[in-house]
This record gives C-alpha cells, sequence and structure tokens, in this order.
C-alpha cells in the first residue's frame, strides 16, 4: 500500500512490516527474505537475503560468523560513494551506530529519500561520526521517542561506569555486564580498557570483539569466558541468556549499560540487577529531533519502537514536520 501524500514513493508490506522503494526491488532492512536488501549494521543481518547491500565491514561480518562459508551475493559500498542500480542512485553514510553502520539515501527522479537505520550521535570507538545527509523524505528510527531518553550526560554515566567496577573489583566481586552480543561489548572493553582487572567473555562474544583485530584496532587483551574464574574479574554476558548465567563461587554484581536503565526499576527486577548505567548507542529524544532538523525533509516516517514514541511525533509536528508512524508489530491504519 502507498502512503497517501504528494509524490511519497515510500511503500510498506503488510506482511512482514518491511520498507521498499516504490517500483524497484531494493528493500531496506527486511525482515524477511528479499531479492535485494539494504542492510543497515550487523543487528539487521539475520535474513539470508538472495543480495544485500552494505558497508564492508558488514559484509565480513556476516560471512565470518553467520554464512559458514556459504557464498555471499553482496553489493559492497564504501561511505560517500555513489552508486547507480535499477533506476536508483544510492549513497552510504555512517549512522554512528556501530562499526560498519550505515545510513541510505535513495535518490528516484527529483526525490531524495533517507532510511536512517540505527543512528547516534555521540561517539563511540571504532565507529565512523554520524553523518547528516538533506533528504525530501526521511524514514527515521524512534526507539527512545520520549524526552525522558536523555543520554547527553554520556560522559559523566562512562565515568560512573568505570567508577562502579573498580570499587567493587577492589572489594574482591566480579561484575557482570548483560550485554547485546553483536554492537555493545567493543564499547564497554573499550570503555574499561583502563582497569586492571581481567576481562572474560562469554565465547561467541570473545569472537566477535576479536575480529576485530584483524582491521588493527586497538583492544585491551580478553579471555573467553569458561564458567570459572579466580580472581575478581570483568564479565561480559549475552542479556538474552542472563538467567543461565553459571554460579560461581565468587561474589558478583550483576549490572547493565544501557538507553534502558532510565527505567531502572522495571529493568533491575527483569534481569535480576545490582546496577545499571544510562549509556546506549541509539539516539536520545532530543538527539532524534536535532537529527531531523539537519536532514530537513518535507515527510518524515518513524520506524518501529518498542517504547512509546508519541511524544516524539507530537514534538516533530510542533516544528511543522510531515509525520506518520508504523506500529510495531501489528500496522495501525495511519493512511
Amino acid at each position: 500500500m502507498q502512503f497517501k501524500g504528494k509524490n511519497y514513493r515510500i511503500m510498506i508490506d503488510y506482511i512482514s512490516s518491511s520498507l521498499y522503494i516504490k517500483d524497484s526491488v531494493l528493500w531496506l532492512d527486511a525482515v524477511k527474505k528479499k531479492e535485494l536488501s539494504f542492510v543497515s549494521h550487523v543487528d539487521k543481518l539475520v535474513i539470508p537475503h538472495t543480495r544485500i547491500i552494505a558497508t564492508k565491514e558488514t559484509i565480513a561480518f556476516y560471512k565470518k560468523f553467520f554464512l559458514k562459508g556459504e557464498p555471499l551475493n553482496a553489493l559492497q559500498m564504501s561511505f560517500f560513494r555513489k552508486f547507480s542500480i535499477g533506476g536508483l542512485t544510492i549513497t552510504l553514510f555512517p549512522s554512528g551506530h556501530g562499526f560498519g553502520a550505515s545510513q541510505i539515501l535513495v535518490k528516484k527522479d527529483d526525490k531524495k529519500i533517507l532510511y536512517s537505520g540505527s543512528i547516534n550521535k555521540n561517539p563511540l570507538p571504532f565507529c565512523d561520526d554520524i553523518y547528516y545527509p538533506s533528504a525530501n523524505i526521511l524514514v527515521m528510527e524512534s526507539t527512545y521517542g520520549n524526552s525522558k531518553y536523555d543520554f547527553s550526560n554520556y560522559k559523566k554515566e562512562e565515568e560512573n561506569v568505570k567508577s562502579y567496577v573498580s570499587n567493587e573489583i577492589n572489594k574482591g566481586n566480579s561484575v557482570v555486564i548483560f550485554v547485546s552480543p553483536l554492537t555493545k561489548p567493543q564499547y564497554i572493553v573499550s570503555l574499561l580498557s583502563d582497569n586492571n582487572a581481567p576481562i572474560y567473555l562469554q565465547s561467541k562474544i570473545y569472537q566477535y570483539v576479536n575480529y576485530l583485530k584483524g582491521y588493527n584496532l586497538e583492544i585491551k587483551p580478553v579471555r573467553s569466558f569458561k564458567t570459572s574464574i579466580n580472581k575478581p574479574s570483568i564479565i561480559l554476558y549475552p542479556k538474552h541468556n542472563f538467567n543461565k548465567f553459571p554460579k560461581l563461587s565468587n561474589k558478583i554484581k550483576k549490572i547493565m549499560i544501557t538507553g534502558e536503565a532510565v527505567e531502572k526499576d522495571e529493568l533491575h527486577q527483569k534481569y535480576g540487577l545490582d546496577e545499571s548505567f544510562v549509556l546506549s548507542s541509539h539516539s536520545d529524544f532530543k538527539s532524534l529531533i536535532e537529527y531531523a532538523e539537519l536532514v530537513k525533509p518535507s515527510k518524515i516516517y518513524l520506524t518501529a519502537s518498542k517504547f512509546d514514541n508519541k511524544e516524539l511525533i507530537e514534538e516533530l509536528k510542533g516544528k511543522k514536520f510531515s509525520v506518520e508512524a508504523f506500529a510495531n508489530p501489528v500496522l495501525k491504519k495511519l493512511f
């Protein structure tokens, strides 16, 4: 179904909730197998599309860890370089979200469509800073589309993390950090690089982090976690398996580093945490608005959010943007 509005060329597939460009074969982070899909970063590359468009880093990572030697038909693109395919001119730009993460600008006829993927304003190690292309139509993430999500004090919060971990290590406790395995561990290892305690990573996370050494990136030496340790240590473990963390003889403190830490009580109850810190590789509320203002689109579509993004919608409308949103997982009848 086509969105209503003058000359807008975004289409949506009601079955898979995936976006594509009208009258083309190009899909954007499609959630079901497609002939051709742009993949913004490694977290999104879990679908075996027939062909993908992505950065060199995203493609290489996927080949190594998910394809297991199987061939991948991929169009590898560098940032800022234009490429034409099927009547479209496409350009990838850094999104600031993680290693190799990108946005895609699609020019068709006289319109420019920018799909943001996951974006982040605050600098991250091993990651290019976000770029702000201009576009007529903006398809933007809205993960933290509520004003309670404020990550502007990230430098202070980074110091809080380092201080907390150091204090617990000095008390003789180990610190277990539950993380999303693909994008957050590199940042945390870098953040805690000055701590003298050994850093252990669950086996898959260990492989992912060590893989970056192939790009001549400086990463503190880490060890693979084997379910036992003999002295106070830092341990990174997948948050989706938090309830499978083994029982250790050492005293431990469990923490998370996430934008969701704004809601501490709920987060602590769910994961059995002792502490949490508000740091994220996604944009906060104000940064999403700033991003839209810099892109200067005539129309904004907000991709689905598991959190409430109504406040973001109203704020953008108050700034005279034309805004519509996708619901998740069932699309509302907005058109």
